[in-house]
């Protein structure tokens, strides 16, 4: 469980996550886990991952890897590096795929991704779908609770920073899956 929330705000775009890991009813604060990031930097991206804790070292070792193409310019160039990592993921990773309706027109990817960099701020879902935001999103177990804060603080007299920890701090205070400390990453937008 986790709450990850992307936000953009005048000429900056930030990215946050909380740093709780769990395991079923198992609580892992970043007090005892030095890797609790749920920020990956790729080039002059950051993304945040929702999902096993598995798929967030997958990740890490997918983009250090050079055979890796990428590319988070836009929709369409996020869509095809989904696709991507969905491949090497499935032919590397063993992401398995058991267990998933059979009516399914897609097959899951099993993560939830959000992304800022100087081009804007993305959300991608678990079967690909790729969607640019303009204001703010959040996904996660306490998603619900980090867009209704964002929701009220965003048309004050706040900085997407400040919209980012709202949100934040309202999944750590309400989502049983979510806790603090929380990490924030600001990227400056082009024009």
């Amino acid at each position: 469980m986790t709450t990850i929330v992307v936000v953009r705000k005048g000429d900056t775009a930030v990215i946050g996550a909380d740093t709780l890991g769990t395991y079923g009813d198992q609580r892992e604060s970043a007090a005892f886990v030095k890797n609790s990031s749920k920020l990956i930097g790729v080039d002059a991206t950051w993304l945040a991952v929702t999902g096993h804790a598995a798929m967030d070292m997958a990740l890490r070792n997918i983009f250090q890897e050079t055979s890796c193409r990428r590319s988070f310019k836009g929709v369409n160039d996020i869509y095809k590096t989904s696709l991507q990592l969905h491949g090497i993921l499935k032919e590397h990773y063993f992401l398995k795929l058991d267990g998933e309706a059979g009516d399914e027109a897609f097959e899951s990817m099993q993560v939830s991704l959000l992304i800022a960099n100087a081009h804007g701020i993305f959300g991608v879902c678990s079967k690909r779908t790729v969607l640019e935001y303009t204001k703010f999103y959040a996904f996660g177990s306490g998603e619900q609770y980090a867009l209704g804060a964002m929701h009220a603080v965003y048309d004050q007299d706040t900085d997407a920073e400040q919209v980012a920890r709202a949100g934040l701090e309202a999944a750590i205070t309400f989502d049983t899956g979510s806790g603090a400390p929380i990490e924030l990453r600001s990227v400056t937008l082009k024009g």
